[in-house]
């Protein structure tokens, strides 16, 4: 009788570590989406900043970093639901 038992509880571990890696698994897919949404405006955001930026006749560095700024307040306050002025 202890075999059985040791084999059931056994299995009830693998049962559980396999749907917790399941629940993990769906949680991490619905985080990179929502990443996904957010890493995409910054890149459009970032992009046409420097553009701009680069045009306007500043230096790469300048740019990078005013840019980097910009974008990343704007992404901030669009996660936080913020209507920046």
């Amino acid at each position: 009788m202890g075999k059985k038992n040791m084999i059931a509880m056994i299995l009830m571990c693998i049962l559980v570590v396999a749907a917790l890696q399941f629940s993990t698994a769906n949680g991490e897919e619905k985080v990179d989406k929502y990443e996904a949404k957010f890493e995409a405006k910054y890149k459009s955001c970032y992009q046409t900043c420097e553009k701009e930026c680069l045009h306007s006749g500043n230096g790469q560095s300048f740019c990078e970093v005013k840019c980097d700024e910009d974008c990343d307040k704007k992404e901030t306050a669009d996660k936080l639901h913020i209507n920046l002025p």
